[in-house]
């Protein structure tokens, strides 16, 4: 006759398991778990701004859930992007960092290329992370480089012509390049405020078209401009408009209040007896 005790035993198990509230795991308790970081990790990027080490907790939790859904689109474009962004926030010093940063960004861009062609994003944030790693090594200039960044900023705009963050890519590269190469400037313009037309709080691109109107001396077209993307109540990221674009365009001021001061005191001096 078996003995009864390991069976006795189990049923014990059970019904303390049961007596403290315990409960069988759902089927899609996986699918939960990842949504739930994943609804963290938006809201630190979001507010990453506002505490240290927020983005960083961001960027782990959306790693967390592509550990537990490695093809998953939405995750792979949106590390992509974090990772962009967060190069882009490190201070000019930590020229080994950013690069670590944009190579990490590039690498899961194109792996969501790979999952979803069709998307948008994943193009998109691709291509912005060889764009900035590029810059800042210098690497304009490779043929076989600048020829895969365009590829992909081209195909993001077939995908999608009214994408905000393209269209200002785009206007960046017009006004980047000589004209002998493409560059345009007039339609550089054209882009920044289509742009803004179609989302009023990606006011980056007021910045760009602010560097534009203060290349030409046209300074005082250029401080309001920095003055109304300084102001916006509702920029596309809060985050990214309170760490990387609002010391942008208050660089900016301050670079367009010296010059008109030095203007100034050369035109006191130059009408002096």
């Amino acid at each position: 006759m078996p003995d009864g005790r390991p069976l006795a035993g189990f049923l014990l198990t059970a019904c303390v398991l049961i007596f403290l509230g315990w409960r069988p795991l759902p089927a899609d308790a996986g699918v939960d778990t990842v949504e739930a970081l994943l609804k963290r990790g938006d809201e630190l990027y979001q507010t990453h701004h506002l505490a240290p080490g927020r983005f960083e907790e961001a960027i782990r939790l959306y790693e967390k859930a592509l550990a537990l859904r490695p093809d998953d689109y939405r995750i792979l474009w949106k590390l992509s992007e974090m990772y962009e962004n967060y190069g882009e926030m490190l201070d000019s010093s930590q020229k080994k960092r950013k690069i670590a940063c944009w190579k990490k960004g590039a690498e899961y861009g194109r792996r969501a290329v790979a999952v979803n062609p069709a998307g948008k994003e994943g193009h998109f944030y691709y291509m912005a992370n060889m764009g900035a790693d590029a810059r800042i090594r210098g690497a304009w200039t490779s043929f076989w480089k600048f020829r895969k960044i365009k590829k992909e900023m081209d195909r993001t705009l077939e995908l999608d012509p009214d994408y905000p963050p393209a269209l200002v890519a785009r206007a960046q590269y017009l006004t980047e390049m000589p004209r002998i190469f493409g560059g345009d400037e007039k339609e550089a313009v054209r882009l920044y405020k289509r742009a803004l037309k179609l989302d009023p709080g990606f006011v980056v691109a007021l910045y760009y078209l602010a560097r534009l109107d203060a290349r030409h001396g046209r300074y005082d077209q250029a401080l309001d401009k920095l003055k109304r993307a300084l102001q916006c109540k509702h920029p596309w990221n809060r985050g990214h408009m309170e760490k990387i674009v609002r010391p942008w365009c208050e660089e900016l001021r301050r670079e367009i209040l010296e010059k008109k001061g030095l203007e100034k005191r050369d035109g006191a001096r130059d009408t002096s007896p």
